[in-house]
């Protein structure tokens, strides 16, 4: 089932949670590709339902899709009480194994592949990080990713498994860091979670002459990107008692399978280490015949564990070059094309 929004909102909070009720899998789906990229992937996708806005079903080449707008004010007033009798009897369709959601990235050719995520990877890393940073219900997150990125799937599923609340920008200020710090304040968020960046975006505002009046913010998900070793200090200026946290991975390994705390910093330094694996997922540096590298030896990263992939949704060829079976452990691994080595402390 595809969810195909312009900018982010409700809409998509809505759309992807009723899918996974539904038992579907979701495709998020920019609006603002070009129309043959949409139907393109629309068609890969094996599509059937798009959930979308109104005022994009007549733009976009849906053929014969069966579409509902999301945003129409429907009228439950004959029905809520059979919604609610469904809801109080309500039984979970799917197994740890099924799919739940694929994105679509375009790799280093740019032909979009469809990487195929199951529930146990997807609940493994979010359980994993709400454990670790000890998220509740008392936790705000300001919700940066657009749909189709997957760091918004921990804004998403991780912040409502906490009992948290999502906040989110107006779809027009979306990339506004004096709206973000407006955000932060009015509904005292506690959460950020974004590329570098963004962050370094709101670091710039707010010692350009801004600041808040009171300060939430007390842990800073950073990923996605290099992170400059000078931004956690910047950081730091702007939110004192912040914990920031580097975390790593591909979107075939489920958000993020590597983390490391950024206590302090050399500032002379050339970057940050990329960490230790989070629970259930495993890192290896592997020479050319998949055999380990010793400690300061630079080798190929390979990724283990729960979190992997199921594979690239209709792709046999990509699926088999990217993910292999290493021939002495038997182990499932992803091949990341990136180099690592390991230090002294692991």
């Amino acid at each position: 089932m595809n969810c195909c929004d312009d900018g982010k909102g409700w809409e998509q909070v809505v759309a992807t949670l009723a899918i996974l009720t539904a038992g579907a899998a979701y495709v998020p789906i920019d609006p603002q590709l070009p129309k043959t990229r949409i139907e393109h992937l629309l068609d890969r996708s094996q599509v059937e339902i798009v959930l979308t806005q109104s005022h994009l079903i007549e733009n976009l080449a849906l053929g014969n899709l069966t579409a509902i707008a999301v945003d129409r004010n429907l009228d439950y007033t004959d029905n809520h009480n059979q919604l609610f009798e469904w809801l109080d009897n309500f039984t979970p369709l799917q197994q740890p194994e099924d799919l739940a959601y694929v994105i679509y990235t375009s790799g280093s050719t740019g032909t979009p592949k469809g990487v195929a995520i199951d529930h146990r990877g997807a609940v493994n890393t979010i359980l994993d990080i709400n454990r670790r940073f000890n998220l509740t219900q008392q936790d705000r997150i300001l919700a940066l990713s657009s749909l189709s990125f997957d760091l918004s799937v921990y804004d998403i599923f991780g912040t409502l498994a906490a009992g948290g609340t999502i906040v989110i920008p107006e779809a027009d200020q979306a990339k506004d860091p004096a709206h973000w710090a407006e955000l932060i304040q009015q509904h005292r968020v506690t959460l950020w979670n974004s590329v570098p960046a963004l962050m370094q975006l709101l670091c710039g505002y707010l010692t350009s002459g801004h600041s808040f009046p009171e300060q939430h913010l007390r842990l800073a998900l950073l990923s996605g990107d290099w992170i400059p070793p000078t931004l956690p200090s910047l950081i730091q200026t702007i939110a004192p008692k912040i914990e920031i946290i580097s975390l790593g991975g591909a979107t075939e390994a489920s958000i993020w399978s590597i983390y490391y705390p950024i206590q302090t910093t050399d500032k002379n330094a050339k970057t940050i280490p990329y960490g230790y694996p989070l629970s259930n997922q495993r890192w290896y540096v592997l020479d050319e015949k998949l055999q380990p590298r010793p400690v300061w030896v630079t080798g190929q990263l390979y990724i283990g564990g729960i979190g992997l992939a199921q594979g690239y949704w209709r792709d046999r060829h990509k699926s088999e070059a990217s993910f292999i079976i290493h021939p002495d452990t038997g182990e499932r691994l992803y091949r990341t094309g990136d180099l690592g080595r390991y230090l002294p402390d692991g």
